[in-house]
């Protein structure tokens, strides 16, 4: 990136400001994001620049969910609203452009943003061990609590269909079917067809299983949409979790949906991009230690519906492998890539972590028992015959 054109956008939202480095986070896979150390009259701060993906309905309304959400936990930090366990939570709030007294920049057909950088903390795309593991259930714990009483009615969703496993199902089938294969070269036109061969009875389950979800009354609440392990911001010298950032997919949907994405991003310890398929598996210590930290925040209401988590985390996979895939057989249109077959390695990986959890759905449910949530047997017979 260009460093006159960061210093030229600092210098939008700051007055007296001179930049000083620039340092790219590289996890995020929608926005490009920045922390950018710069003088401010004479001393040296921090803060994160961001572009925003052209995937999002509006950047207003982006930008109003965020901080109708970090307004709301700045309000109970104040009022010591976690201050049981004196430990610190923070949130990334926005920081206004001085040059347009908005939160969005508009520059070269791009939008642009800025936000406080939280300081002494650390980001992962792996975890180090199952203590981490705890925290990171506890941390999703503590976002959820501390948003039981936001007024779901005040957010919009910012991405069309965000998490609609039936749309990505739809779309997936729209895709194949129409799609010249004949363009693609013998070994990733293999890769891919042996891709939508495996998933197809899965798929065809996902459907009756959604079906019977709908019949089921699941309360909403706010969720965070997208708490893979790269969005959790851990104390660098003690290792909890004292922020949960990228809140631009923050919407009304299901805790379990929340709790199953991060489940299959963080129990794989090979991560989304590997250097070896071969390491990719569901690491189910690793689930039941972060069960352990979401279940032991007090009052924590057990008859919710926690017993459908194997399903929601089935689900998960198979809608982020089939994401994967479309983007790929889109021309790579949503997630950002470093080389042409990225997305389609992506969705491979998914899929092996899909095998891996299959596997281990048995173990998943004793887990839940022993915690008093009881889930469905007959979903574990279900999807094992179908491998």
């Amino acid at each position: 990136m260009d460093f006159e054109k960061l210093n030229l956008i600092t210098s939008k939202f700051f007055d007296n400001s001179k930049l000083l480095n620039i340092e790219h986070i590289d996890s995020g896979l929608i926005n490009k994001t920045y922390i950018i150390e710069h003088l401010i009259n004479g001393k040296k701060s921090k803060f994160i620049l961001q572009c925003l993906s052209n995937i999002f309905e509006s950047y207003e309304q982006v930008n109003l969910n965020h901080k109708l959400i970090t307004d709301h936990i700045t309000n109970k930090i104040k009022r010591n609203y976690l201050n049981s366990d004196k430990k610190r939570w923070e949130v990334p709030c926005l920081i206004k452009c001085n040059s347009n007294n908005l939160f969005a920049l508009p520059f070269c057909s791009d939008f642009w943003r800025a936000m406080e950088y939280i300081d002494d903390t650390l980001s992962f795309d792996t975890l180090e061990d199952n203590k981490m593991a705890f925290q990171t259930g506890l941390g999703l714990a503590k976002f959820h609590q501390i948003c039981s009483d936001f007024d779901l009615g005040k957010l919009e969703n910012t991405i069309k269909d965000f998490h609609n496993t039936k749309h990505y199902i739809e779309k997936f089938n729209m895709i194949i079917r129409d799609y010249n294969f004949r363009k693609l070269d013998d070994n990733i036109k293999k890769r891919v067809q042996r891709l939508i061969f495996s998933l197809s009875n899965h798929i065809l389950y996902v459907e009756n299983l959604l079906l019977s979800l709908k019949r089921k009354s699941i309360k909403l609440s706010v969720i965070h949409g997208d708490p893979k392990l790269s969005n959790f911001l851990f104390d660098n010298k003690y290792k909890y979790v004292i922020s949960l950032i990228d809140l631009d997919t923050v919407s009304s949907g299901y805790l379990l949906t929340d709790l199953a994405d991060c489940l299959r991003s963080i129990c794989n310890f090979a991560g989304e991009d590997p250097d070896n398929i071969e390491n990719v598996s569901f690491d189910i210590n690793c689930c039941k230690s972060f069960l352990k930290g979401y279940f032991s925040i007090p009052n924590q209401n057990r008859e919710y519906g926690f017993g459908l988590l194997p399903e929601f985390i089935y689900m998960i996979i198979i809608e982020l492998t089939i994401r994967f895939l479309n983007d790929f057989l889109q021309s790579n249109k949503y997630f950002k890539i470093k080389y042409q077959t990225q997305n389609l390695y992506r969705a491979e990986v998914q899929y092996r972590v899909l095998s891996s959890f299959v596997t281990q759905i048995p173990i998943l449910s004793n887990s839940l028992y022993e915690i008093g949530i009881p889930s469905n047997p007959n979903f574990v017979s279900d999807v094992q015959n179908l491998v």
